[in-house]
Parts: structure tokens; sequence; C-alpha cells
């Protein structure tokens, strides 16, 4: 089958669905010898790490069309005003996979598979603003409307979709877990001076290593970031030993929107030495982030899936996180989840205990297993 694929979100670079798009069109090249694959993107934009990925989909055997309209125009011909088949840009396919918050038109006679990542638009729509949870909306109207097979990326997400869409057809609804990129599966530890160059450069010219927290993802409400600053600050405030007074904690990812309480809080706190954000790190350079901190503070309040608790656990750091929506699911019952009001308490205890995550993890969350769950729906389509 021709198969046709929207990338645009690749764009978003650092971001989950950024990585969940390149991997899986990565894996569907390598893993599937039978079909093919037309990948779609434009941006006016052009990140030349984004361009790198598209250049190896297209060493991969992937048929990459470019073009430069921004995300935004997109929004408005395909979201808003639904004009403009995505085969008028790629080429007649039989089946078009999308993912994130369009649903291009298509031709009567094609088929589609869209990914659902979460709801929290619907859940918590005060950590969105109304363009995105409207673009959203609409997307779910568009997914129900032409009977799109639909993957999400966990049981919470699909029983979040079958509670605000009753109507929804279940049996058209597929759970995948995504995986991880092979350079956390694969991780083997470096010399500690290799280890250092590679974190080094991100950090502020002088800046002395020594032990670290680290955050990854985007710094906006959601993620709970204040919470997260307020134990650190608790922990290095309250403890006697000196290497925990002297920690430092790395904030890894770009700022999203409602993020000025955040940055206001380190000051009010008087953190700015012991509270640095590193902005967008290199996916190559994350794995030594991971290993060399002592823990991932990750206290985001919902997920759809969340990827960097899993890759902190195959860097075998241990992760302070919530017990709650698909967060769940990435780790057996006795992992040692917090709860609201137990953080220091807990994160002092993997601090001392430096357990290893990866002997909690559910399952192996590969891509090469998520690709062959994701090739079996053609069939279905």
């Amino acid at each position: 089958m021709k198969i046709g694929i929207d990338a645009t979100m690749m764009v978003y670079q650092g971001s989950g669905v950024a990585n969940y798009t390149y991997n899986l069109i990565k894996n569907l090249l390598i893993h599937d010898d039978k079909n093919q694959y037309f990948i779609f993107y434009s941006s006016l934009r052009k990140p030349p790490e984004t361009l790198e990925k598209l250049s190896q989909l297209k060493k991969l055997g992937g048929q990459v069309f470019i073009t430069h309209l921004p995300p935004r125009v997109l929004t408005l011909i395909w979201g808003r005003l639904n004009l403009i088949p995505l085969e008028w840009f790629i080429g007649k396919c039989q089946l078009i996979f999308f993912s994130d918050f369009l649903r291009p038109p298509t031709l009567p006679e094609t088929r589609g598979i869209t990914t659902i990542h979460d709801l929290t638009w619907q859940l918590y729509p005060q950590y969105h603003t109304q363009e995105v949870i409207e673009a959203h909306q609409r997307k779910i109207d568009k997914t129900l409307k032409y009977n799109d097979l639909i993957i999400v990326d966990s049981q919470n997400t699909k029983k979040d979709l079958i509670n605000l869409y009753p109507k929804v057809n279940r049996n058209r609804i597929f759970v995948i877990y995504p995986g991880v990129d092979e350079r956390f599966v694969n991780f083997r530890r470096k010399s500690l001076q290799e280890e250092e160059k590679n974190i080094k450069k991100y950090l502020p010219s002088g800046f002395q290593l020594g032990n670290y927290l680290v955050y990854v993802g985007a710094i906006e409400p959601r993620k709970n970031l204040e919470k997260a600053i307020s134990v650190f600050n608790e922990l290095t405030r309250t403890s006697t030993e000196k290497k925990i007074k002297e920690l430092k904690f790395f904030i890894i990812g770009k700022a999203g929107w409602k993020n000025e309480q955040v940055f206001s809080l380190v000051r009010k706190l008087k953190l700015e030495e012991k509270v640095i954000f590193l902005g967008y790190v290199k996916d190559e350079d994350l794995p030594f982030f991971y290993t060399r901190a002592s823990a991932t503070i990750y206290l985001s309040e919902y997920e759809g899936f969340g990827y960097p608790p899993i890759e902190s656990a195959y860097c075998q750091t241990p992760v302070l996180l919530y017990k709650n929506s698909s967060l769940k699911e990435l780790f057996k019952n006795d992992y040692p989840y917090t709860k609201k009001g137990k953080e220091l308490k807990t994160l002092e205890f993997i601090l001392k205990r430096r357990i290893d995550p990866k002997k909690f993890l559910r399952r192996k969350f590969l891509w090469q297993e998520a690709v062959i769950e994701f090739i079996k729906l053609y069939d279905q389509v």
C-alpha cells in the first residue's frame, strides 16, 4: 500500500509529539518492507536537526515532500476551513496517518489512522490556550466524522476518550504504547571526561559541574514545576549532608506558556545559582544528563504517556513522580511513587537507596514492538 504520513509536528523539536512522530516513521521504514511511505513536512523554519532527521528518513526509503507553509497556515486551511486534501502534496494514498492536533482533509476513498495522545485540553482546559482547545476539538470532530482508526498511547487515554466521547466506536480504538529511542535503551556509560564534556557545553561559562537533579519537559503549568522547585529548595535547605546541600537542579526544555510563576519562584527563593534553565538539549546528549543525575523529578499533574520517566529509567536514574494518569502504567506497583504532601520524603528515600528504576518498568517500551502493532492495523482499515 501507499501510506501517507503528516510529519509536520517534527518542527516542534524537543517535544514528546515530535519525538513520537519521528521515531514512529523511522521504525516503520526500518521494519516494514512491504509498504511505501509518503512523508509530508511543512514549515517556514528550517531547524538543522529536523532537516537532518528528514534526510535520514529519506535514506531509509521514505519519500519526503517538504513545503514551506507554517503550521499556523495549515491550521487555517486544514483545521478551520478543511480545504486542500493532503494527497495534493504527496500523491494518492490508500491510507494516511495523522498525529497531534491536525486532521487534514483527504480524498473520499482514503482511509485514516490518527493518534490521540491525551485529552488534557478537555480535562484541564486551564492548562491550554483557547486556540489549542479549539484546534483539538476540531480534530476530534473530524476523526469521528471520517471514522478514522484511533491509536492512543495508554489505557488511561483510552478510558478518557470513551468517557468524554461515549459515541466513539470502541472497536476502533487501539492502545499502542510508544517506544523509547534506542539511544536510551542501548545506552552505555562513557568515560567521566566524555560525559562531562557533553553536559558542560550547555552550562553557563565557568559553571562547576557537581551533583544535580534533572527535569526534562516543557515549562508550563501542567508539569507542576513550581512544586518540583519547592521540593528541591526544601531538600537542600533542610539536609545536613554536604552533597545534598550542594545539589543543583537542571531544568531541560523549552518555555511553554503561563510559565512566569516558575521563573518568579526561583527569584523569590533566591535559587538563581542552583536552579539552572538549560533550554533545549539535543536528543543525543539527553542520556548523559539522565545518567549523571542523582534523580529525575517529574511531578506532572497529568500525562497521556510521559517519555522522561522511562528514558531516565533506562539510564538507571530513579524518578520522583506521582502515580496518576498514564504514569501509573509505566512502573510496577511496588515502585516508590510519591503522593501529594510526601514528595520530599519520597525524594530523600530514592536518593538514599539509589534504586534501579529499570527493574520496575512494566514493559520494555520498544519501538520495534510498537510498529509491529501499528502495521497490524492496516488490515483493520
